[in-house]
């Protein structure tokens, strides 16, 4: 589900009227246009407060809310990634102007306060999983001695070297190594997908490979993981997974989480119990609430 999609969908149901989210594209100029564009609808029906999604939504969501006057919160996913580029010097700008900053992760909140934002306009804002789309029941794991690993692909594309690696050391223990992808259109059909798996590796902290994590987490499966960006956030080590600090020691840590099935199991259960509590959409989208009724100005009313 599009982050848009449930952020809307989660204040609506907590009595706020929220606009369709304008689609962006990702230019500089673009964005400033379609900017002068929301000014000429904000002055006909004007906002309480804007919140833009991504760098080509805060550059928007600042040339409109500039013409008409209406605060800005803005989320960045992993801003300041490339110093000296064009978009980074953007991000960075648009971070140091404006009133409340979100990032998924203490991480990047951090990265951004080496960088010169003040650390009091940022906070954190989590990535989320529907937990009724992604529910722990009952898994029909495969039968047998082996195992099924989940390797969490952007691109669809099998992890040739990390399947390498676990053949050549997999000892009397079989293995099966499966690329999934998280933006297929069935959520039902991923999660029956999910349940099916032992454990689910990443190897790489891209926004989709987040987004599957929480979903793995939430179908109980435990996840073994760089521990980098948002998923040294998601993943508690040695409780719903395992964290590495190099991608060379991703093979021995799930040899070792495979070859404990209480343990694994009781990761799993750990997985679930942290996502309902931190990043189901209800839990995120309360505080999101609460980040946007901040930013009001003072003299908006908000009904109880």
């Amino acid at each position: 589900m599009p982050t848009a999609t449930w952020m809307g969908r989660e204040l609506i149901s907590r009595g706020h009227s929220v606009d369709d989210p304008a689609s962006i594209a990702p230019d500089a100029g673009a964005a400033a246009a379609t900017g002068h564009q929301l000014a000429d609808r904000w002055a006909g029906e004007r906002p309480d407060v804007a919140l833009a999604l991504g760098w080509e939504a805060a550059l928007s969501a600042h040339v409109g809310a500039r013409l008409v006057e209406i605060p800005v919160v803005i989320r960045l996913s992993r801003a300041g990634r490339e110093p000296g580029s064009d978009r980074d010097r953007l991000e960075l700008a648009l971070a140091r102007g404006t009133r409340r900053v979100l990032v998924p992760s203490a991480g990047e909140l951090d990265r951004l306060v080496d960088r010169g934002v003040r650390r009091s306009v940022l906070g954190v804002l989590p990535e989320a999983v529907d937990r009724r789309q992604f529910v722990d029941m009952d898994a029909e794991l495969p039968a047998g001695a082996g195992h099924r690993v989940a390797v969490a692909r952007p691109d669809g594309r099998a992890d040739h070297h990390l399947a390498g690696t676990m053949a050549g050391r997999r000892g009397a223990t079989a293995y099966e190594i499966v690329p999934v992808r998280g933006d297929g259109p069935d959520a039902a059909q991923l999660a029956d997908q999910l349940r099916s798996f032992h454990a689910m590796v990443l190897t790489g902290d891209s926004d989709a490979e987040v987004a599957l994590a929480l979903r793995a987490m939430s179908c109980a499966v435990p996840i073994v993981a760089l521990a980098t960006g948002a998923l040294a956030d998601i993943v508690a080590d040695r409780v719903t997974g395992v964290l590495v600090r190099r991608a060379s020691d991703i093979p021995a840590a799930l040899r070792s989480l495979l070859a404990d099935p209480l343990g694994r199991q009781g990761m799993g259960l750990a997985a679930v119990d942290r996502v309902r509590a931190r990043f189901d959409t209800a839990v995120v989208g309360a505080t999101l609430e609460a980040v946007l009724l901040e930013a009001l100005p003072r003299h908006v009313a908000v009904a109880s």
